[in-house]
């Protein structure tokens, strides 16, 4: 079926989320570009194509079994398309949406500027999909803060290999803008199409005058899973199981509550109970975290906890636990660089 808003979208990261929003949109004829890392992953996915796997309860047709469909993406490597965005070259032909989908660790002054050429069209938007905080700040030193927009979503992947990725759990998807309110008419109506798009291809998306509040929903969720998880090397279902980790649990959540109080921002009032449903939901998940340790990858550390000790410093706030999280996390890190 083809999409009656057609719109350029680039994808920036092909990662799990990336190559899932890609694949689906790309199954309903959306105009889609995906930007690889790495010129190997690009000209592997040319060769031989994307492949979807979903699952049970993530098809949008409710179909009870496993399905796998091969996509054949428009793919560049980063490279090739910063060299195609400095080329003079009509800004029409530019994307109207570029999503970032890359991991927070990999966000900075020289990729956001990169960025910034791909968004030379006045009218096109940025959708920044990443966990943790502190780098929309670094993007707009570089992005104009009118080009921004925040998405926060819950929707699962995961990446079996550099062109495979299965959905494996359904979510909600939030997009808005860090001034609690898309701004402009024409703003309305292109964020409008792009949710309107998004749902069309299986996702659940609304759009949000609150965006700080979902960030920091999900922050906090992150906060308590992934440092737990990424430590004990345990599946998210276990943490509930012992009896010691839960309590860990609910030290992390609770100096998380006292912060956000203290920078005024508002939470859901059942924030708790929505933790340990998402521990129920993705009992057999590995968090991202966790993946990332076993790898012996850069984790997101830094952009979660640390991003949560930052405001703690500014507003002279106590986070002990989160404090003790963050430094094993960081010893284990640093293990791999002696190794």
């Amino acid at each position: 079926m083809k999409w009656r808003y057609q719109m350029k979208i680039r994808v920036i990261g092909a990662g799990a989320m990336g190559m899932l929003v890609a694949s689906r949109l790309i199954r309903v004829s959306a105009e889609v570009e995906l930007v690889t890392r790495t010129s190997e992953q690009a000209q592997l996915i040319r060769e031989q194509g994307l492949l979807l796997t979903t699952g049970i309860g993530t098809s949008p047709s409710n179909n009870n079994e496993r399905d796998t469909f091969k996509i054949s993406p428009r793919v560049f490597s980063f490279e090739e398309a910063t060299a195609y965005a400095i080329t003079d070259i009509e800004t029409s032909e530019l994307p109207d949406i570029v999503l970032l989908m890359m991991k927070q660790t990999s966000i900075t002054g020289e990729l956001a500027s990169a960025i910034q050429l791909q968004l030379r069209k006045p009218t096109s938007r940025l959708v920044c999909f990443q966990n943790g905080i502190g780098h929309i700040e670094l993007l707009q030193r570089y992005i104009p803060q009118e080009q921004l927009l925040i998405a926060v979503t819950t929707e699962g992947a995961l990446k079996h290999s550099p062109r495979h990725v299965e959905h494996t759990g359904r979510g909600m998807t939030w997009v808005g803008d860090d001034s609690n309110g898309i701004r402009t008419k024409n703003d309305k109506g292109l964020v409008k199409n792009f949710k309107n798009l998004l749902n069309n291809a299986g996702f659940t998306v609304n759009l949000s005058n609150n965006i700080t509040s979902k960030v920091w929903n999900k922050l906090l969720i992150n906060s308590v899973i992934n440092p737990i998880t990424s430590i004990l090397q345990v599946r998210n279902g276990q943490l509930t199981d012992l009896p010691a980790s839960y309590a860990l649990m609910r030290s992390l959540f609770d100096e998380g509550v006292v912060l956000a109080d203290k920078l005024g921002i508002e939470l859901a009032n059942d924030l708790w109970e929505q933790l340990l449903e998402v521990c129920r939901k993705t009992a057999n998940n590995q968090s991202s975290m966790l993946q990332d340790v076993l790898s012996q990858r850069r984790t997101e550390n830094e952009a979660i906890t640390g991003g949560l000790l930052a405001k703690a410093r500014e507003t002279e706030v106590e986070m002990p636990t989160h404090n003790t999280m963050y430094l094993l996390l960081q010893s284990i890190e640093q293990q791999w660089e002696t190794i």
